[in-house]
């Protein structure tokens, strides 16, 4: 049976994303000791293969999937020989899936945005899992939520104006320009929720420094040296990691904590300012060497 060139084509794109698809579904529920680079590659020859055989139309681009595959191996072989931090499993959820996914890539900064919009998206759905200890909370007295309602209000009401005056000029630029308004709202609720569902956690030998994602970062308890009120005189050289409440905590570290913030900023201070809404629970419970 003869198919058409776009028919043909179609056809191909069609096989190409089914097997994506199931590459993904098999690594998905394969257990994690259980899975290894040889699986994927076998269905991924066999999605080429198949392609060569049903469609003898497409097998003059068949070499660019086949070099895909090739620099996708390469990157998936170099990703895995890769060893992982120290500790990893006692980092904090944001800090491990940059330390996971980084190993893939030449260019960590540009998947790691792609990874930090993924993991705040995700609070939209999902809690995070937190790790086994005691959580202090951050946000008593926070106004965040009254200002972000204001936020979202005002996005909606510019956003409604601005497509109908888009509309005017070019139906297309007004619904790209609805679109990321709305992707705009949603990364507000999301931000928001990541708030009011990340504290600040200690466990027996781990201290979890979170602001939401605002500011991610996680030490060990027996790296803080010293801890006390925060005073603004005295504590100014310190990364306040406090997002719309004042800080009523200093923390001194013996070496520097590694702080991944919003945006792509890093931080590597010896000193941070936060609050907490039980100071005097968090001081007991830290117990500093």
């Amino acid at each position: 049976m003869q198919y058409p060139e776009d028919r043909a084509a179609l056809a191909h794109a069609a096989l190409i994303d089914t097997t994506l698809t199931t590459i993904l579904i098999s690594f998905l529920f394969t257990p994690k000791a259980q899975r290894t680079l040889k699986e994927p590659l076998t269905i991924a020859l066999r999605g080429v293969a198949l392609t060569a055989l049903a469609f003898p139309e497409m097998r003059q681009y068949l070499w660019l999937e086949l070099l895909g595959l090739t620099v996708s191996a390469a990157y998936l072989l170099r990703g895995l020989r890769t060893p992982l931090p120290a500790g990893f499993n006692d980092l904090d959820d944001l800090e491990r899936t940059y330390a996971f996914w980084t190993r893939f890539t030449r260019s960590p900064r540009m998947l790691r945005s792609v990874l930090f919009e993924w993991t705040l998206l995700k609070h939209l759905f999902f809690r995070p899992k937190l790790p086994e200890g005691t959580h202090f909370g951050t946000r008593y007295g926070a106004t965040t939520g009254s200002l972000l309602t204001l936020l979202i209000f005002g996005s909606v009401v510019e956003g409604m104006l601005s497509h109908v005056l888009l509309e005017r000029w070019n139906h297309l630029a007004a619904w790209i320009w609805t679109g990321l308004n709305a992707f705009g709202l949603v990364w507000l609720l999301a931000y928001g929720r990541a708030l009011n569902t990340r504290p600040i956690t200690i466990t027996h030998r781990r201290l979890y420094l979170r602001s939401g994602l605002h500011w991610t970062g996680s030490t060990p308890t027996a790296n803080v040296r010293h801890i006390q009120p925060y005073h603004k005189e005295d504590d100014a050289d310190a990364v306040n990691i406090a997002v719309d409440v004042k800080p009523n905590l200093t923390l001194e570290f013996i070496t520097p904590v590694q702080l991944h913030g919003i945006y792509l900023t890093e931080r590597q201070p010896t000193k941070i300012a936060l609050h907490v809404d039980d100071p005097k629970a968090f001081t007991a419970a830290l117990k500093p060497e």
